[in-house]
């Protein structure tokens, strides 16, 4: 959820995400996670060996507030509420939805949010009910795209991004600004790891048939992010501070 400047425990996944597969409506964009207010979970990235953007995105009108880490295909964005960002009236019910997510420890929501972008101009046709909303960030006329039913409090926030904010040729422009010590440049494969108390709803199952996302039962929610095809056959486990596992 950030507008990009001009300037700027198992085997690895098979799904590749940096291209679209020919007559494919959607791609993988971003993934996020919500954390703590202040992102104090930020550290565990630093030490980690990836470096994190300065720029701190306020999201005005859905009171949050987000931090990310670039890489040249995508980015992973750390996410929290902010009494300090308004909220649009009309937003309030997805604002709560972003404090459940953030309480996501003691709350039984998911904690991450997987992000699409298109790649046609033609309208979304998709198998299963949307429905869209608008902040005052987004540019003019843009709206987000949600895949995840509006009363659904189990299962990740999935959503399709507004065209405006999902340049390709913009996003390698602001990574490559930055140079992780990691030695990561793309990420190139995306797993979500679902509790057995979970049951995945179809459009989850419908990202997974597009092969942006793998699916996986494990006993508590967890992302897990492959860059460069895991070339140096490498992983790093950041829980339990994060819910997230990197391979490389």
């Amino acid at each position: 959820m950030k507008i990009i400047p001009l300037f700027a425990s198992t085997v690895l996944s098979i799904v590749g995400v940096a291209t679209a597969a020919s007559g494919q409506q959607l791609a993988f964009d971003h993934a996020s996670i919500m954390v703590s207010p202040g992102a104090p979970e930020r550290a565990v990235l630093e030490q980690a060996g990836l470096q994190i953007s300065p720029g701190v995105n306020r999201n005005e009108g859905q009171g949050t507030v987000s931090i990310a880490v670039e890489f040249q295909n995508s980015y992973l964005e750390l996410v929290w509420v902010d009494a300090s960002v308004p909220v649009k009236p009309s937003l309030e019910h997805a604002a709560q939805k972003f404090r459940n997510r953030m309480a996501w420890r003691t709350s039984g929501w998911c904690p991450f949010g997987i992000a699409s972008r298109r790649t046609t101009d033609q309208e979304l046709t998709l198998p299963f009910p949307t429905w869209s909303w608008t902040a005052d960030w987004m540019p003019k006329g843009a709206e987000m795209v949600m895949l995840t039913p509006r009363e659904d409090t189990r299962s990740p926030a999935l959503y399709v991004e507004p065209r405006a904010v999902t340049d390709q040729d913009k996003q390698a422009a602001l990574a490559a600004r930055f140079h992780h010590p990691l030695g990561v440049h793309r990420i190139t494969s995306v797993r979500l790891v679902w509790p057995k108390t979970y049951q995945p709803i179809e459009s989850l199952e419908y990202l997974q048939k597009e092969k942006i996302v793998d699916l996986r039962q494990g006993q508590e929610w967890l992302l897990e992010l492959t860059f460069d095809d895991g070339k140096q056959q490498r992983s790093k486990d950041l829980q339990p501070t994060l819910p997230l596992l990197l391979r490389y």
